[in-house]
């Protein structure tokens, strides 16, 4: 398919399933958070190089906002720094946008091009979680600090929100993510990509796990 919300394999949060009946938009299952963004970016280009063709034959401008194509990654459960850095540097060079899900959402009228920094990951050398915001994210076995060499050691906090930036890891990607190619990346189409959220949001919090 040329469009649709790339998804896990497995099971979704109920915030996701929620978005996807707001956009009306097919799921699309996927493994591995760079196979997915390399999926988008793929869609992305071959929509882009189609609308060019048919632009060309008919004698019109192009405009990559035409149409409702493309394909979309959301997710509010955790990746790593390692999971996202190159996809983004990738995904900006054609266009496209990686940013925080909790950004994108929490301001109002916000654009990212006003408030830079604010929307990205920081990928930063850094002992603590440059990204963290006390109280947002769900501790799991994958975010959590404690690690005593090949053994996890499980804290009693597992499942509660996160308070102390100390509890996580330095690069684990808490605040959700919302990457999407260049004929998303227009104020108009930010605008109903942000009202699904929205709307997604009311039915069911992100659960940022």
């Amino acid at each position: 398919d040329s469009y649709g919300l790339l998804t896990t394999n497995g099971s979704i949060s109920p915030f996701v399933e929620g978005l996807l009946e707001e956009l009306d938009v097919p799921r699309v299952k996927s493994g591995g958070a760079g196979n997915k963004m390399m999926m988008l970016l793929q869609s992305s280009i071959q929509r882009d190089q189609q609308m060019a063709k048919t632009m060309a034959a008919e004698k019109k401008s192009h405009d990559c906002s035409n149409g409702m194509g493309g394909k979309l990654y959301i997710q509010d459960r955790g990746v790593s720094r390692w999971d996202t850095c190159a996809a983004e540097a990738c995904l900006e060079a054609f266009g496209g946008r990686l940013l925080k899900l909790s950004t994108f959402l929490e301001f109002a009228g916000y654009e990212p091009e006003t408030k830079p920094g604010r929307d990205c990951y920081t990928y930063l050398a850094s002992k603590t979680n440059l990204d963290f915001s006390p109280g947002m994210a769900m501790l799991t076995k994958y975010n959590s600090a404690v690690n005593k060499g090949a053994v996890i050691e499980m804290p009693s906090q597992l499942g509660e929100k996160v308070i102390d930036v100390e509890q996580v890891k330095p690069y684990s990607n808490l605040c959700g993510l919302l990457a999407f190619g260049e004929e998303w990346n227009t104020v108009e189409r930010r605008k109903v990509l942000r009202e699904a959220l929205r709307q997604a949001a009311q039915r069911h919090s992100p659960s940022y796990d």
